[in-house]
């Protein structure tokens, strides 16, 4: 309801003090403490905190800005400066390994932080001119969650939406032409179909950022990657989630685009592009993302496992190469949602070459898949 009444609330934000990354978090949850911190950045600089504190019934959020020059706030805004300061993690599938980083240790004070006015201005004192002043004071700047799911379009009519979006179409056709040739770049799509400038990446990832603002986001994985999101993809997918307006959970997703040579296809290659979005609900994505500390390393070791284990079975290989085919890919996605806990909650589509979008989903026995082409 607050970004409805404040549609400018992420660009006024970004103006004064910077874009949210949901990417870096520290955050604990134990019987008495629900809390978590993320960095807000502006020209590479953490200027302030973005407090979240989850409900005793873990059903929603209050964030609140936190940006006072206490010496408990500085602290914390100078133990996440110093993370920016070392190497990132890669984010994407890795090879070579995944490196790791140190954990973000951010003990908060005793009671809440101290909040100021709603948005004051980075001078100190003041408050901004309406639309932030009235009934955000003394408040929660925002809060998300509860039980509700998407009240948007479904998941067929969003997909063939986004997909027939010119500028999004002109990514795409970029992105299947870098999987042909290795590495990895990206793209950020905004709700009207614009997108950000292409985001190059590494050898197998590439970070896209973060999610403030945006729908969801694009990239390509390469002709010796899986075709197939990985935890990690999933992961940034729930990230988009999180960052969407009136609590429509389900329209934040992530795609991904691959290819392999294939001799017998028309142009020499066999494209695989997918796209996933969550289909559970606001408790349930605040849970996955703030209650599940996700160990990326073993997650895409266990993915690599299961994508070495399936090839073993004919019927899910493609026999001119040895690599998993549609059913193989998609068995592997199903398998590594159960892995992670989120078997159900996560929607899996397919979109062909000529625009078909089909619709991904595990038999009842759960030893194949089966695809079910948009109305």
């Amino acid at each position: 309801q607050f970004l409805v009444k404040h549609p400018d609330f992420y660009d006024k934000l970004a103006d004064d003090f910077g874009e949210i990354d949901y990417n870096v978090a520290s955050q604990t949850f134990g019987e008495d403490k629900k809390y978590i911190f993320y960095p807000i950045l502006k020209d590479g600089k953490v200027t302030s905190l973005w407090y979240g504190k989850l409900k005793e019934d873990r059903s929603w959020v209050d964030f609140y800005l936190v940006h006072d020059a206490s010496a408990s706030t500085q602290r914390m805004i100078g133990e996440f400066q110093n993370y920016y300061s070392k190497k990132a993690v890669s984010r994407g599938e890795p090879d070579p390994p995944v490196k790791e980083i140190p954990e973000i240790v951010i003990t908060p004070p005793s009671t809440n932080p101290p909040i100021n006015d709603p948005l004051p201005n980075t001078g100190g004192g003041g408050t901004y001119t309406p639309p932030y002043t009235g009934d955000m004071s003394g408040g929660p700047i925002m809060h998300g969650g509860g039980t509700g799911t998407s009240t948007t379009q479904d998941p067929c009519k969003k997909t063939k939406s986004i997909m027939s979006k010119a500028d999004v179409q002109a990514k795409v056709i970029e992105l299947k032409n870098q999987s042909k040739v290795g590495s990895e770049i990206g793209v950020k799509i905004k709700a009207d179909g614009t997108t950000t400038a292409t985001i190059p990446g590494g050898g197998h990832d590439v970070e896209l950022g973060s999610t403030a603002g945006y729908q969801g986001g694009y990239h390509n994985h390469t002709p010796t990657g899986i075709k197939m999101l990985s935890p990690p993809d999933i992961v940034k997918m729930m990230d988009f989630s999180m960052a969407q307006s009136g609590g429509n959970i389900q329209d934040g997703f992530l795609g991904m685009f691959g290819s392999e040579k294939c001799s017998t296809c028309p142009d020499g290659y066999r494209y695989y592009n997918y796209m996933i979005n969550f289909s559970g609900n606001s408790q349930e994505l605040a849970g996955f993302l703030y209650n599940t500390k996700h160990d990326f390393v073993k997650l895409i070791k266990d993915y690599r496992k299961r994508e070495k284990e399936l090839s073993n079975d004919l019927a899910f290989v493609n026999v001119s190469n040895g690599e998993l085919n549609d059913k193989g890919l998609e068995k592997l996605f199903f398998d590594t949602l159960k892995n992670m806990g989120m078997e159900g909650k996560v929607n899996l589509q397919k979109i062909e070459y000529n625009g078909t979008v089909q619709t991904i989903t595990l038999n009842s026995n759960g030893s194949s898949t089966t695809a079910t082409p948009c109305p």
